[in-house]
């Protein structure tokens, strides 16, 4: 999974609907978002300080929005990688910490 998939998941997830919504949200330019989640196979390299505000923005961590390491580190994901099914966050745990 990419950076622009990550991304784009959690934006659903999070109830944002746009790059704009995004924008307001995390206090990176669209114009950026733009290039970080592109329809084409075209890749941005995003500047760490950009990562750590769409991160913040989206409640994850940089690790988590640029490589898909710790998943723990979303706080709905932690019952369901402990073996509970159960958890609040299921569905959002089967996308996101798969």
């Amino acid at each position: 999974m990419s950076l622009a998939h990550r991304l784009r998941t959690l934006m659903r997830w999070r109830g944002i609907h746009s790059q704009n919504q995004l924008a307001r949200i995390s206090g990176v330019p669209q114009s950026c978002i733009h290039r970080i989640l592109p329809r084409r196979e075209h890749r941005f390299p995003p500047a760490r300080g950009t990562l750590v505000r769409l991160a913040n923005a989206l409640d994850t961590s940089v690790p988590w929005l640029t490589d898909g390491v710790s998943p723990t580190s979303i706080p709905d994901c932690a019952p369901r990688l402990q073996g509970d099914a159960s958890a609040n966050g299921d569905a959002y745990c089967t996308e996101i910490c798969a």
